[in-house]
C-alpha cells in the first residue's frame, strides 16, 4: 500500500510539473507574439492608459494631462529623455483597457504604466456590450494560458458541431455600473500584472473629482464613485504600488459643463498632481536612475 501511494504521488507530481511547463511555454508564446519597440538608453517611456480624462476629451488632446506631464518632465533635471504616450480612450472602461493592453501599451516597451479608469466603470448604464467585455477578462482558472487555449478549442468544437448554449442577456441599458465592482478589481489586478510582465512600473490613479453641480453625469456617478475609488486604493495597497490621489482639491474652473469631464485648467491640475505626488516619493528620480543604467 505505501508503495502504491508513493507511485501515485510521483505520478501526480509529474503531471503537475508537466502542466506547469506547458503553462510557462504558453505564456512565453503569447509574449513572443506581442511586437515591441526597443527602449533607447537614457530614455523613459511612460504610457498613460485610461478613459476620456486621459485622452483629454472633449478638449484638445494637446492639453490633456499626459501632454502637460511630458512638459514638466522634460523641463526637470532628471537627466533622461522622457517619452509620454497617451493611450486614453473616450468612453473606455477598465475591461476595454485590458482588451487593448498589448496593442496600445506592451508594444511600446514602457518603463512606466499609469492606469486611470473608473468614471465610466462606475457609471450605472450597463449594456450587453459591457457585460460581454467584462466576461472576456479572465478570472480564476481563466487566467491560465493553457486553460484558455483549451477552452477556445472546446468552443470552436461546440460551434462546428452545432452544440451551443445561448444564454439570455439583458437588452438595452441596465441601471447598474458598466463594470461590476468585482470585475473592476479583477481587471485592475490584471492590468497591474500586465505592466509588470512587460517590465514596467505600474502606477494607479484614483478618479478625478466630480463637480458640486448636480448635473446628470454627476448624479449618476455619485452613489458608486466613492466605492470604486476605494477599490483603486485597495489595489494599490495590495500590490504595494504608487497611488496618485485625485479625488479632491481641483480648482473651480476644472470641470466641463457635464461636471465630470475636465477643462484645460482641470487637465493641468491633474498633471501637477501626478508630477508632484510622485516626485515627493522619489519616483521620477528612481525611474530616471534605472534608465541611465540600462
Amino acid at each position: 500500500m505505501p508503495g502504491r501511494f508513493k507511485s501515485w504521488s510521483s505520478c501526480a507530481l509529474g503531471i503537475a510539473l508537466l502542466l506547469g511547463a506547458v503553462e510557462l511555454a504558453a505564456r512565453a508564446r503569447h509574449l513572443r507574439r506581442v511586437p515591441r519597440t526597443r527602449a533607447n538608453p537614457g530614455q523613459v517611456t511612460l504610457v498613460a492608459l485610461g478613459d476620456s480624462i486621459v485622452a483629454g476629451s472633449p478638449g484638445d488632446p494637446a492639453a490633456a494631462w499626459p501632454a502637460c506631464l511630458a512638459i514638466r518632465l522634460r523641463t526637470s533635471r532628471f537627466g533622461v529623455e522622457w517619452r509620454v504616450s497617451n493611450a486614453g480612450q473616450p468612453g473606455g472602461t477598465a475591461p476595454q483597457g485590458y482588451e487593448r493592453f498589448d496593442r496600445d501599451v506592451a508594444v511600446q516597451a514602457p518603463q512606466v504604466v499609469m492606469i486611470a479608469f473608473g468614471l465610466n466603470d462606475c457609471n450605472p448604464a450597463r449594456t450587453i456590450v459591457d457585460s460581454s467585455r467584462e466576461s472576456l477578462v479572465p478570472q480564476g482558472l481563466d487566467r491560465s494560458h493553457l486553460w484558455r487555449a483549451a477552452r477556445v478549442r472546446l468552443e470552436n468544437w461546440r460551434y462546428r458541431s452545432g452544440w451551443r448554449f445561448c444564454g439570455r442577456l439583458a437588452q438595452g441599458i441596465v441601471p447598474e455600473p458598466r463594470t461590476s465592482a468585482e470585475g473592476f478589481a479583477n481587471t485592475l489586478d490584471l492590468l497591474v500584472a500586465g505592466a509588470k510582465r512587460v517590465g514596467a512600473k505600474p502606477v494607479l490613479l484614483t478618479m478625478t473629482p466630480l463637480a458640486r453641480e448636480e448635473t446628470q453625469g454627476v448624479c449618476a456617478r455619485s452613489k458608486t464613485y466613492g466605492m470604486y475609488n476605494s477599490i483603486i486604493r485597495a489595489r494599490a495597497v495590495k500590490h504595494a504600488l504608487p497611488l496618485v490621489e485625485l479625488a479632491s482639491g481641483a480648482p473651480p474652473a476644472a470641470w466641463d459643463r457635464d461636471g465630470f469631464h475636465l477643462t484645460s485648467v482641470g487637465q493641468a491640475w491633474v498633471a501637477d498632481q501626478v508630477y508632484g505626488q510622485l516626485e515627493s516619493i522619489g519616483f521620477w528620480a528612481e525611474v530616471a536612475k534605472g534608465a541611465e543604467h540600462g
